[in-house]
This record gives structure tokens, C-alpha cells and sequence, in this order.
């Protein structure tokens, strides 16, 4: 039999009648709360697995979604009612939702932010270093070696003997967020007839009868070092087998642990300077030596060229000093004066709060004095230029009383790279 659809009256009560049972249901069935972090968290996720390129989606994604993301429950349907458009309205079918970028930092911290006391412990560096003591790497204050680590995301930790006396092994370790670079390095260490250490995805060791033992592992989109040498007249050397133990455990942390958003440092005219663009030889040996000649150096010149060391940070320096014959001539005292920046890192440079005090440099945007006393003086000039950190350090000799000859020494840095960068 045929039924009539409802008009008039007859459709108005329908309606009213559905509404009031949409609206009853909604009071005792309250909506899922919305997850705004949801969208944002996938095109990122989605973002770092294809930019890491690990293995495959299942596995990629396991490893870098966030745990909220992980853990949400399936939604359950609400039956709802379409509403009814009005005349002349017009529906958009596809909704528009904003974009957010990923925030960034406000200030740059390791991506694998843990404690280094902490993360000895969870990884057994007792079995490996006896009365074991953990040094800061950035103390007494943070210099712009540590800022340029801190940038690219690297954690050190070094482990120690703690004792005053003590003898024993040592242990540095350096995590990168950077597995892809690490994977190319340790390709070259293994081509070049370096062990495998049989630690995480891909990995080569190499240690020395007499001092040192170096790994370089990869494990998912993180790259780690591990350097353990005998300190204190310790007879027998690390070998691969002591210290892949820990080096494992290391692996197994970092396997279950996703990378977070790494610093990004702003571009800075100092990106590209090197030694080379600051001929200062001849101000530093008349503002600091009274005409001594001086010689440069490379300031990094000890530091083991590890794979991390070479490619992650953004740092350079560079030192001039007496020729060892004419040390005693120096009118001044001061033997020499070194210079490091790192680009980027002007969000570092030391002020009032770090125990510092302003000076007038020309050609920078701020500039800041001090010295740190310990077993020696140390007193430098810190310089912010065009969002980098620029140290100007005195070298032996240096006090408070005559570290203001830093000042116009800075000055004629800064006007050499300022030349050889075409803003001079």
C-alpha cells in the first residue's frame, strides 16, 4: 500500500521530533574529544620515515610514531543526523584544516636527551669502568664546541675512573640523530679493511695494541661512537669483546627510542669561513707579542677524527702563537690568542647571567668579557655576529688585568671575515 510522504504540519512534528531525539542522545553519549596533535604527528612521522629511509613501512613506522599516536583507541561511530541546508547556502565538500610545522626547540638539546649518569647505569659501564665517575663535557660553562654538538643534536657522556687516584678504563660516548650519514661512514671504515663489531644494523671497531679501542654502530636512524682507551697505567688495553657489551646495551636503548625534531640553525655569513679567511697573523703579533712573529695552527688539530666529530658539528678554530724560541720576548705576556666559532649558536654566547660583562666591539651585534679561574686563568671575549657564537680567547699569560687587549684583537677578526665574506 502506498503512504504518502509526510508535508505541512504533519513534516514539521517529524522533524522536531528527530531533533529532540539527536539531542537526547548526545547529552548521554558526550563526543570523543578531538586530537589536533593527530594530523600534525602523521605528515611528520610520514615526513622522517621517508627523509631516514628505513627498511620497510611496517617496521619504519613502529620505530618513529609517537606513542599517543600508537596508543589511541579506535573510534566508536555516533549515529548522527546530516543537517538540513539552508536555501541558498553553499556546502563545501571538502573541509580545509591548517597546517602547523613542526615547533621548533627554544633552545637546541640532544635528541637522545638523557642523563649521562642515568645512561650509565641502564647500560652496564660499571663492568667496564672500574669506581666509575661521570665528567660534563660542557663545564664549568658551556663553549661553542659544546653549542655546535648541541645543534646537531649530539649527546656526550664520558665515564671515568671517580676517584682522585683512581686507575682504569675509560669510556666516551657520542649519539647522533644522523643514521643515514653514519651508515656512508662506517661503509668507508669497513671498505678500508675495519672489523665488524657485530653490534647494531652496521657497525666497525678498530682497536689499538697500545691505547684505544673506536666503534662507530648504527642502529635505525641513530649513530653512535664509543672510544674506551686505559688510563692511569692500566696494563691490558680494551678489546672489541670488553667493550661490546655495553656498546650493545646502547644499541637496545636507542632501537625502542623514536628521533625527536632536531634544532635548525639559522644561516649565518660564518658558515663557510675557515682559518684561511683570517689573515690576523700580523695584528695579533703587534697588538699581543710587540712585533714577536706568531704562527697559526689548526685549534681542532688533537681531536681523533671520528665520523661523528667530522661531519656533525658546525664548528672551526684556529690559534696564533709565538714561535717557541721568542715566547719570552712577548711586551704583553700573553703568548698567543685562539678563535672558534660555531654558526648558528649566537643563542649561547655567555652574558650577565654567566658571570660576563658587556664590552664595545665594533662589528658585533653584542659582545661579552670574562675569565674563569681553575687550575689556570682563562679570559675570553665572546662575540654575537650575525647569529653566531664567536670566542676570542687569550692564550697563556692572559689576566684580567690586561685581557681588554682581547677587544681590539676581536675587532680585526671581525673585520677579516667581514672582508673576506664581501660584507667589508
Amino acid at each position: 500500500m502506498d503512504v504518502e510522504p509526510p508535508t505541512g504540519d504533519d513534516l514539521n512534528r517529524m522533524l522536531v521530533s528527530m531533533k529532540q531525539d539527536v539531542l537526547r542522545r548526545a547529552a548521554a553519549e558526550p563526543p570523543a574529544r578531538r586530537r589536533p596533535w593527530a594530523r600534525r604527528h602523521l605528515g611528520l612521522t610520514l615526513s622522517l620515515v621517508a627523509l631516514l629511509g628505513i627498511g620497510g613501512a611496517g617496521g619504519a613506522l613502529a620505530l618513529v610514531l609517537p606513542s599517543p599516536f600508537q596508543a589511541a583507541p579506535a573510534a566508536s561511530p555516533t549515529p548522527t543526523s546530516s543537517p538540513t541546508p539552508e536555501p541558498g547556502a553553499s556546502v563545501s565538500a571538502t573541509p580545509v584544516f591548517p597546517t602547523e610545522p613542526p615547533a621548533q626547540p627554544a633552545e637546541p638539546r640532544p635528541a637522545f636527551d638523557v642523563d649521562c649518569d642515568a645512561l650509565g647505569d641502564r647500560i652496564g659501564v660499571a663492568s667496564l669502568v672500574s669506581d666509575v665517575g661521570t665528567v660534563d663535557l660542557d663545564a664549568p660553562v658551556l663553549r661553542p664546541l659544546g653549542a655546535a654538538y648541541r645543534q646537531a643534536g649530539v649527546l656526550r657522556c664520558y665515564f671515568g675512573p671517580g676517584g682522585e687516584f683512581s686507575t682504569g678504563t675509560t669510556l666516551e660516548i657520542t649519539v647522533s640523530p644522523a643514521g643515514d650519514r653514519g651508515r656512508e661512514w662506517i661503509s668507508g671504515l669497513r671498505q678500508s679493511g675495519l672489523a665488524d663489531l657485530g653490534v647494531g644494523d652496521v657497525s666497525a671497531v678498530a682497536c689499538d695494541d697500545s691505547s684505544a679501542c673506536r666503534a662507530s654502530v648504527v642502529v635505525g636512524p641513530w649513530w653512535f661512537e664509543g672510544t674506551s682507551q686505559p688510563s692511569g697505567g692500566v696494563e691490558a688495553p680494551p678489546t672489541p669483546e670488553v667493550i661490546r657489551p655495553v656498546l650493545d646495551a646502547l644499541a637496545a636503548e636507542l632501537r625502542s627510542t623514536p628521533v625527536p625534531t632536531v634544532w635548525d640553525a639559522p644561516a649565518s655569513s660564518w658558515d663557510d669561513t675557515e682559518c684561511s679567511d683570517l689573515a690576523i697573523g700580523g695584528e695579533v703579533s703587534r697588538l699581543l707579542t710587540g712585533g714577536v712573529p706568531v704562527e697559526r695552527s689548526d685549534l681542532f688539530e688533537w681531536v681523533p677524527e671520528t665520523g661523528i666529530w667530522s661531519t656533525q658539528p658546525s664548528v672551526e678554530g684556529c690559534q696564533w702563537l709565538t714561535a717557541p724560541d721568542a715566547a719570552l720576548e712577548s711586551e704583553t705576556g700573553i703568548q698567543g690568542v685562539s678563535v672558534i666559532w660555531a654558526p648558528g649558536a649566537g643563542w649561547a654566547v655567555p652574558d650577565e647571567g654567566d658571570g660576563a660583562s658587556p664590552v664595545d666591539v665594533a662589528g658585533a651585534d653584542e659582545a661579552w668579557a670574562s675569565c674563569i679561574e681553575g687550575e689556570g686563568m682563562s679570559c675570553s671575549v665572546h662575540l654575537r655576529v650575525d647569529d653566531t657564537w664567536v670566542e676570542v680567547q687569550g692564550g697563556f699569560g692572559v689576566t684580567r688585568e690586561n685581557q681588554h687587549l682581547l677587544i681590539p684583537m676581536a675587532e680585526a677578526v671581525l673585520a677579516a671575515q667581514a672582508a673576506g665574506s664581501g660584507q667589508g
